[in-house]
């Protein structure tokens, strides 16, 4: 091509114009000597290497002509040798840069869900640099195959994309994807919700069109250098995307919240509502993701999260679903509400692992936490994302009454301070003493809470000094808190004992409830509390300290 690019040239672009009328092309700024030619550019140096493909093919095109000028070859033959090798140069070398994919459901999917397949809207919003055609191009309508690490998952039937004139373009290409490979197409989804990025190949046979200057192109002169039209059937589309993945999504969960349903039957269930949002740094914008069943796991693999979400479900915790219409776009999402209800097995482990998180909560503490997708009402959005698993943390209960979580808040104990005194003095008497108690209890739930028993070491200053047990109650027979109830006060009395074993500590306790000026009338002590509960449907067994519970002499407290 160096050695006569003048003549090579201008008997190419001779030969297109007697025998290719449909589609004209008109140079500008030819070379009239080799000189001219042969002068450096530096925007030509710096694209040599991915030119010379296309180049190649244009002297050889343009020698062909120029040779068979005077033979009576019919045009069509003339646009099929000399413009699909110089439309294929060209296909063949941009690269495809995809910013967003748009998902959203079709108008009819069922047709394809009765038969195993799965059918989804895509609008995808690409960027690439192209060659100039010098006219007007146009993708026409295709079927691509997709694949995924050599897997072939579906196939992306396309309207006609617009390819401009050449250069940098940002376009978009819109089509209805067709899975029908489900298996495959799962491990996509699983590499779009986990993966920082990953790739995907498309192939096809496509047709371009050419449109010139009097047949629609509408591009500006100086990338209209044609007039007339031709339609290049037969170019090969081969290309690797590479999408961003999701990394796992960052989930965020705001506040559990407990509320009582309408039940014919006491101590029913209660809904459970959690607010979330979502962050989505991967390729896709999913539309029409309607309504999410997601089951909340304990992590299994906590503190160490060494092992996979999916390879760390422990006990269920709850089954919520999002609200109908959901849809999730690149970013930060809106915070959103999921509701459902506690779901926990009657088996005493799993009863064990759901009060460690209902504790953990009571005690202000973040709780590690999985959301499992059980589903989805869209089969395209259920068949992908079933199974996958995200981390997320349960924040802890705020104080938002009286500066605690506690369910026991209140202790007045029916005692002689100067006899129990001397009781404990006495060597004789034992170091045990046995009185009773009446406790002010409160429900830090937003919904019914069943308190069916309790038994409690005492601590004060760091010291055991005590125990006390609540009965056995059955549903029937149990302590009914209404939600956010402070200070309900149990009717009846209940045994405490208190043990002398850290003597030091317990007469101190025991001065400081003494009236005053004795004493100081009250002591502050903590509760190394199990309690036995029903709340929301569940019957967890609370086990938490319940701290700075006042305690305070029965006969000095204005109590009848």
């Amino acid at each position: 091509f160096r050695t006569c690019p003048a003549k090579v040239l201008r008997a190419f672009w001779g030969a297109q114009r007697v025998l290719m009328p449909g589609l004209l092309f008109v140079p500008q700024s030819l070379p009239t000597s080799e000189a001219e030619a042969l002068a450096p550019r530096r925007s030509r140096a710096s694209r040599a290497l991915r030119l010379a493909p296309v180049l190649a093919l244009l002297a050889g095109a343009g020698s062909l002509a120029f040779l068979h000028s005077g033979a009576a070859t019919p045009a069509a033959d003339i646009k099929l040798a000399i413009g699909k090798p110089f439309v294929q140069g060209i296909v063949s070398l941009f690269d495809m840069k995809v910013d967003n994919i748009l998902l959203q459901k079709p108008e009819s999917q069922w047709s394809h869900f009765a038969v195993g397949m799965l059918a989804f809207d895509l609008l995808i919003d690409i960027h690439m640099e192209l060659l100039f055609f010098g006219a007007q191009a146009t993708l026409a309508s295709a079927e691509i195959d997709l694949l995924f690490r050599g897997q072939r998952f579906g196939t992306l039937s396309t309207r006609p994309c617009p390819l401009g004139g050449g250069g940098k373009i940002k376009t978009q290409m819109a089509g209805q994807l067709v899975v029908d490979q489900l298996d495959v197409f799962q491990k996509i989804a699983r590499a779009v919700v986990h993966e920082d990025e990953f790739t995907v190949e498309l192939f096809s046979v496509v047709t371009v069109e050419l449109r010139g200057t009097d047949n629609g192109c509408i591009l500006r002169k100086d990338m209209c250098k044609t007039i007339g039209s031709a339609r290049i059937p037969g170019v090969t589309f081969a290309k690797s995307v590479v999408l961003k993945g999701a990394q796992g999504f960052s989930v965020e969960m705001g506040a559990l919240k407990l509320i009582d349903l309408p039940a014919t039957e006491p101590a029913g269930k209660a809904l459970i509502s959690v607010d979330a949002k979502v962050t989505n740094p991967s390729s896709f914008e999913l539309h029409d993701l309607d309504v999410f069943s997601i089951d909340i796991y304990t992590d299994d693999s906590w503190p160490k999260t060494e092992r996979p979400a999916a390879e760390s479900l422990g006990v269920k915790f709850a089954e919520v679903n999002t609200e109908a219409g959901f849809s999730l776009g690149k970013g930060e999402s809106e915070w959103f509400a999921v509701q459902g209800f506690l779901s926990v097995p009657e088996r005493e482990y799993d009863l064990v692992k759901t009060a460690d998180v209902l504790n953990h909560f009571l005690t202000s503490r973040p709780t590690p936490l999985i959301a499992s997708i059980a589903g989805s009402s869209q089969p395209f959005f259920s068949a992908a994302a079933k199974g996958a698993a995200l981390r997320a943390f349960l924040p802890g209960m705020k104080h938002d009454f009286g500066g605690d979580t506690n369910i026991v808040v209140r202790a007045y104990i029916d005692l002689d301070v100067p006899v129990a005194v001397a009781s404990l003095l006495n060597p004789l008497t034992g170091t045990t003493l046995h009185q009773y108690l009446y406790v002010a209890l409160s429900n830090p739930f937003d919904a019914t809470l069943y308190v069916c028993g309790l038994e409690a070491e005492v601590m004060f200053n760091g010291a055991h000094v005590g125990q006390v047990s609540l009965p056995q109650l059955t549903l029937e027979q149990a302590i009914v808190l209404p939600p956010s109830e402070r200070g309900f006060l149990t009717p009846n009395a209940y045994p405490i004992e208190l043990h002398a074993t850290e003597l030091p500590s317990l007469l101190q306790l025991l001065h400081d409830i003494a009236p005053q000026p004795a004493g100081k009338g009250v002591a502050y002590v903590d509760l190394n509390a199990r309690i036995h509960a029903r709340v929301g449907g569940a019957e967890p067994i609370l086990v938490y300290r319940q701290v700075n519970v006042s305690a305070q002499l029965k006969q000095f407290s204005g109590l009848p």
